[in-house]
This record gives C-alpha cells, sequence and structure tokens, in this order.
C-alpha cells in the first residue's frame, strides 16, 4: 500500500498525511463501533458486562490478532519476530498504557460526569476477566521456558499441551461472562447512527419510516458494527505500516522492537477511543470490560498462535529482545494483578482513578529499558 503514490505530494509528506488520515479511521471507526455494539448487545440479549467484555472486546482486537497471524503464515526468522512481538505487546498495551488512560480520563472528565473522579463499575466481571487473564499469560510465560525435551514428552507435545489449556480456559471465560450482568436498558442509549441516516434520507424521499434512530432493527445494529470494524481495521493496518516506516526509515529500530511497541500502540487505539468515549458518558462497566475483556482474549487466544508456530522468544538473557519479550509480561502481569487486588477489594464501592495511573509507571519503565537496550547496549533485529 505504501509503494502507490496516492497523493501528489513528496513521499515524506504523503506518508505523514497518510499517517494522519489512519489516526481519524481510527477515531471514526471508535465512534461508530461503540454506537453500535451497545445496541448489539442489547438486540442479542447480551449483559452490559458480556457487551463490553466479549462483543467490543474481542471485535476491537482483531486488528492486532491479525498482524501475527499473517506474519506467521508468511514464515521465516523476521516474521517471527513480528509475530512474537505483537502477541505480547497486545496485552502489555492494554495493561499499561490502556489502564492509564482509563485513569486519567475518569480524571479529566470529573467536572461533566455524573460519578465525578470515581469509576462506578461492575466489580464481580472486572475480577473474572483480570483473573482469566493473570491465569493464561502466566501459563503462556511459563510455556517459554520448557526444557528442549519437554520433560520427557518432546517439546512440542508439550507446547500443544500448553495451547489447548488456554484455548480451553478462554472456552470457560466464555460460559461465565455470557452467565453473568444485566441487559442494558434501550433507553439508556444513544440513537444508532445508521438508523439515523436511514430516517433522513427516507424522509427526503417522502416515505415516513418508523424510528429506526431510537429503536433500530437487528439489520442496522449488524451492519454499522461490521462497518466500524472495516474501518477500524483498515485504519489500524494503516497506521502499523506508517508507523513502521518512520520507526525504520526515520529513527531507525529493530523490527521485533516495532512489533513489541509500535504496532500494539497503533492496533490497540481502538480499545482506548472506545473506553474513553465511554468513559466521558458515565458507563464505566463496559469502558474498564472493553480493555480487561480484551486482555482475557489476547492473554489466551493469540498467545496459543505463539507458543504453537514460533520460537516463543522470551528469555532472562540480559541485553536481547527476548528479554525484553519477557520483562513486558512480567510488567503486564504485576500491573494487572495491582488493578484485581484493588477490584477484590472494592466490594461493589466506587475506585479511585488512582490505581489505573500506576500502568503509566510500568509503560514508561518499559521505555526506559527499551531505550537503554538500543542506545547503549546496540540491540539489533536479531537480538543481539
Amino acid at each position: 500500500m505504501s509503494a502507490i503514490p496516492v497523493l501528489p505530494f513528496p513521499a515524506g509528506v504523503e506518508r505523514g498525511i497518510l499517517l494522519l488520515l489512519s489516526f481519524a479511521f481510527l477515531l471514526l471507526g471508535a465512534e461508530v463501533f461503540t454506537n453500535s455494539v451497545e445496541w448489539l448487545g442489547h438486540r442479542l440479549g447480551v449483559s452490559e458486562s458480556a457487551t463490553g467484555s466479549i462483543l467490543a472486546a474481542v471485535g476491537t482486537a482483531l486488528p492486532e490478532t491479525l498482524i501475527p497471524v499473517i506474519a506467521i503464515l508468511q514464515g521465516g526468522e523476521s516474521a517471527s519476530h513480528v509475530g512474537v512481538g505483537a502477541i505480547l505487546g497486545a496485552p502489555f498495551m492494554l495493561a499499561t498504557i490502556a489502564m492509564f488512560l482509563v485513569g486519567v480520563s475518569v480524571y479529566y472528565f470529573r467536572t461533566r460526569r455524573v460519578h465525578g473522579p470515581e469509576l462506578h463499575f461492575n466489580e464481580a466481571t472486572t475480577r473474572r476477566d483480570l483473573s482469566f487473564f493473570l491465569v493464561g499469560y502466566v501459563i503462556a510465560f511459563s510455556a517459554a521456558f520448557v526444557p528442549d525435551n519437554g520433560f520427557g514428552l518432546g517439546q512440542e507435545t508439550v507446547q500443544y499441551v500448553f495451547g489447548a489449556a488456554l484455548v480451553l480456559l478462554y472456552i470457560v471465560y466464555l460460559y461465565r461472562s455470557l452467565q453473568a450482568g444485566e441487559l442494558v436498558e434501550s433507553e439508556d442509549l444513544d440513537a444508532l447512527h445508521f438508523g439515523l441516516l436511514f430516517e433522513r434520507f427516507a424522509a427526503r424521499l417522502g416515505y415516513n419510516p418508523r424510528k429506526h434512530g431510537e429503536n433500530p432493527h437487528l439489520f442496522f445494529v449488524a451492519f454499522q458494527t461490521l462497518f466500524a470494524l472495516g474501518i477500524i481495521i483498515g485504519g489500524a493496518h494503516l497506521f502499523v505500516t506508517e508507523i513502521e516506516w518512520v520507526s525504520q526509515e526515520v529513527i531507525d529500530i529493530p523490527v521485533a522492537i516495532v512489533a513489541l511497541l509500535i504496532a500494539p500502540l497503533a492496533t490497540e487505539l481502538p480499545e482506548k477511543f472506545n473506553s474513553v468515549l465511554w468513559i466521558s458518558r458515565d458507563k464505566d462497566t463496559l469502558a474498564l470490560g472493553n480493555i480487561t475483556g480484551a486482555m482475557a482474549f489476547q492473554g489466551t487466544l493469540p498467545v496459543t498462535l505463539g507458543i504453537v508456530y514460533t520460537d516463543w522468544d522470551l528469555t532472562l538473557a540480559w541485553g536481547t529482545t527476548g528479554f525484553l519479550n519477557a520483562f513486558s509480561v512480567i510488567l503486564a502481569v504485576i500491573s494487572g494483578g495491582i488493578l484485581y487486588a484493588r477490584a477484590r477489594s472494592a466490594h461493589n464501592d466506587p475506585m479511585s482513578f488512582k490505581p489505573f495511573l500506576v500502568g503509566g509507571v510500568f509503560y514508561a519503565a518499559f521505555i526506559a529499558l527499551l531505550v537503554y537496550f538500543v542506545v547503549f547496549l546496540g540491540i539489533t533485529t536479531g537480538g543481539h
């Protein structure tokens, strides 16, 4: 895509414009998606907590999930680095910078929110999501340290056992999520965007339609949801393409680090935008569930691909990309563990925005180590 001159500008300016356009697509897609996915959950009879934890979380997780899939299918050592980095980068971003933005958003919108600087959330849902993420991610981390002989069973066999356990774990998570929570009331939902557009179009043709915006048919809801996902996926992939060009041509850093840090930062933007929008509208359960549900998904299913189909490069050897991969997992688990402990002690009481700011500290710590590895240790794409 980047090789096609679509704009009549110098190459650098063109790439910058494409980067801004991709950002705009992500914003637009997030707005349209948050509007439709609430109606989708209502029409399907899914609880508010499950709507955030499953429908919104998995839907907006598609862009970053496709990156390792494509990398694995392409094959090669470089593709393996991209696959592992993209798989590990997504939950790391969610557990750190995404949670940080939740706390910042609650504080920023405190004067317009009914709940002010406090986060009113579903404590049981948050604990469930984070517990499945923590268990799954620790299992995935452990898989990297299986000995070559696979405890006498063969390394490949043990890897498949780890993968099967993680898939089963997510199936259990889906079952428990769908059994919990209350259905969101339709009067609490904003009018469906596509329904309003259809009403205006029909009115110009002299047709007096029913209220497709305030009481939309499932067809309109599903169509808008798929349309929004298309915008999000397209915008995320364009963002990744352009940000990779910036990293390689402008600042010159290894592809493994791009995959671990920069690509997930772009593809995780939908979750961040959706949650910020919901927080500004006092829909805290949807906002937090959107992130914690994505963490449960990213900590179980995509990591299965990494364990089975890549070299799953996590190591405690200092000065390697494998160490950075392992460090990102450790930080994500600690950050998620802190929020789990805080949610567990809340007992359905509102939670302050402050615990969420810890994620920003962990993200900054990782960036500091990354800079040290690149600048002072001269880490390369191969991890040396």
